[in-house]
């Protein structure tokens, strides 16, 4: 499978040393999250082509680690041509025998747009492929949207001191993954700082720390935080004090 990517992604390079800055992206996904459960059949994946120019789209799966082996999860089909002003639709099973039965599993899905060649008299043209990428949160039988919503009100947290430096720590105790929209953190009443690293997840049954700034005097922090939900919506702000 990598080969395979890498061949594509090596001939765009070949095929693309044009010399204009245009750069107009073609194929994009419907949503900015997909979830999958393992008790649906299938879970299609809507992506629409915005160019009035046929497009083909490469897609492939992956691990938080960049990894694309032992994935429970069966994508189709890996290429497929989406004509101009057109909708394309993927699909993904879930191995349900393969997956965490007492918790959400998260992977990433990539797609890769192969842009149509120049056309004639248009060779200066730069043509670049955009990629888009989005988390699949795939579910077992048992957890739903709803318990997904609630999940962030459960993190509980705590301030750790590790190698000379000082750590907010997030402990999650649900069966979901919490995707940060917010994470701030102030003190005294004062403007609010944004946490660096907040893509990071804290896992199911699992913690997740971030760096806290040297900045921060000792007291009380206070913690600021919203929740992405199924449908890339943030939930409600919720609050927390912890002792530095």
């Amino acid at each position: 499978m990598m080969k395979f990517k890498k061949g594509i992604l090596a001939g765009l390079l070949m095929a693309g040393v044009l010399v204009s800055y245009t750069v107009n992206a073609g194929v994009r996904p419907q949503l900015t999250r997909i979830v999958a459960y393992a008790t649906d059949k299938e879970t299609p994946v809507e992506v629409i082509n915005d160019s009035s120019e046929t497009y083909m789209l490469q897609s492939w799966l992956e691990d938080l680690q960049g990894q694309d082996n032992n994935i429970p999860l069966v994508l189709t089909p890996p290429v497929m041509k989406i004509e101009g002003k057109k909708h394309g639709k993927l699909r993904l099973v879930v191995m349900k025998s393969e997956i965490p039965q007492d918790r959400e599993s998260v992977y990433w899905l990539s797609l890769q747009e192969i842009p149509p060649k120049a056309k004639n008299g248009a060779d200066n043209r730069l043509v670049v492929a955009v990629r888009s990428r989005l988390k699949v949160f795939v579910r077992p039988d048992g957890l739903n949207a709803a318990g997904a919503r609630e999940a962030a009100k459960q993190l509980t947290w705590r301030v750790e001191q590790e190698g000379g430096k000082r750590w907010l720590t997030a402990t999650n105790p649900s069966a979901y993954y919490i995707s940060f929209g917010e994470l701030s953190i102030s003190q005294g009443g004062g403007n609010k700082v944004s946490v660096a690293g907040k893509t990071r997840m804290p896992p199911p049954k699992g913690s997740q720390r971030y760096p806290l700034p040297e900045s921060m005097k000792g007291g009380k922090l206070t913690v600021t935080w919203t929740a992405t939900h199924d449908w890339g919506g943030q939930g409600e702000t919720l609050k927390a004090e912890v002792g530095l």
